[in-house]
């Protein structure tokens, strides 16, 4: 499937290609800060594995969708103070 075909198929939901690959890859992201296997991973190793090479943008787009930077997320999890 092209680009230009993909854009027009999702020309009629509110949200566009990128906002749905951001998502997406915000939502692995929280899975795998949440998993406590997963402990030992730093959060930017998580980051770069969903597709955030760079710790900044990684902690920047996490913040965006999340309300709070990926390392206090976890620890917020472990706390049990995040549903």
């Amino acid at each position: 499937m092209s680009p230009r075909t993909l854009h027009r198929a999702y020309a009629s939901f509110e949200s566009t290609v990128s906002d749905t690959i951001r998502r997406e890859r915000i939502g692995h992201c929280r899975r795998d800060l949440e998993d406590p296997l997963l402990d030992a991973s730093p959060v930017s190793a998580i980051g770069a594995r969903w597709g955030y090479p760079r710790a900044s943008d990684f902690t920047r787009a996490f913040k965006a969708a999340v309300g709070m930077p990926p390392a206090a997320y976890r620890a917020a999890v472990r706390r049990g103070d995040w549903p």
